[in-house]
């Protein structure tokens, strides 16, 4: 077999493809770490991984070398196809999500840090609650929650091309969070509703502090989980929707909290 190296791969896989910065920046993040083309190598890379990630996150980075070597090897760049890769069997924990309530006393907590500056100069009771508010109606993925600016925005509804899939989105807003996100638009440098206001790490510190101080726990990303869960207690099938999924079952199996759709879902007429 012609000897390859992994990130060598990457760099012409990519050049193929109009991706998000996002995935090519996980791509070859992913590839780093697996020096060759090879079985031996990309199990070695699976094995190490296995010791300081969940099952979760090693599948999905078995997933992308093994799309990279099957392609170099379609483009005939290699001339072995993948084999003999270990597979790597996923053990997810039952999904949660925030309730209607904990989101509301989110919300609320968020009026606390009215009047207080972030180093930008957005009012850091305001970003928080543009976000919440935003993050939770719309349901977009962190990168182009992000990247919203005020030409996104429609009236009442919100519409966007979600970077991942390439699919137009469109999303209706309440007027509380119409409002907050005007709110930042009017301080705004550049355009953006979110993005100015800081860097992504210290916006995960900042919503961290907001959580703990509430007592409700989980992160940021619940907020696209909690959206589709309470889409899907009102309308069957609107959850997968609201996400703009394009995988079937991807809602039901990573993203739903069924402890709440429990009481919502059809169910058998009791027998006995």
């Amino acid at each position: 077999m012609k000897t390859i190296k992994m990130a060598e791969l990457a760099e012409r896989y990519l050049a193929e493809r109009v991706v998000s910065k996002l995935y090519a920046y996980n791509v070859k993040r992913v590839c780093r770490g697996c020096p060759t083309v090879s079985a031996q190598a990309i199990n070695d890379h699976l094995r190490r991984r296995l010791a300081v990630c969940s099952t979760v996150t090693v599948r999905s980075e078995r997933v992308i070398l093994v799309s990279l070597w099957k392609w170099a090897y379609e483009s005939g760049l290699i001339d072995e196809a993948p084999r003999g890769i270990m597979r790597i069997k996923a053990r997810r924990a039952p999904t949660r999500a925030w309730t209607v309530e904990q989101l509301q006393s989110v919300v609320e907590a968020t009026r606390k840090y009215d009047k207080r500056l972030l180093r930008s100069g957005a009012d850091k009771g305001q970003f928080l609650r543009a976000w919440v508010l935003l993050g939770y109606e719309c349901g977009a993925r962190h990168g182009d929650l992000w990247r919203f600016t005020g030409e996104h925005m429609d009236g009442d509804a919100i519409a966007w091309t979600q970077g991942k899939t390439g699919d137009a989105i469109v999303r209706l807003l309440s007027e509380p969070c119409i409002e907050a996100c005007r709110a930042m638009l009017a301080a705004s440098p550049d355009g953006r509703i979110l993005g100015w206001a800081c860097k992504p790490r210290q916006a995960m510190r900042i919503i961290r502090e907001l959580l703990d101080e509430v007592g409700v726990g989980g992160t940021s990303k619940w907020l696209r989980r909690s959206g589709a869960t309470h889409c899907e207690m009102a309308s069957p099938g609107a959850g997968r929707m609201h996400l703009g999924h394009r995988s079937v079952g991807l809602f039901e199996s990573a993203y739903a909290d069924w402890t709440q759709l429990r009481t919502k879902t059809p169910r058998t007429p009791r027998l006995a």
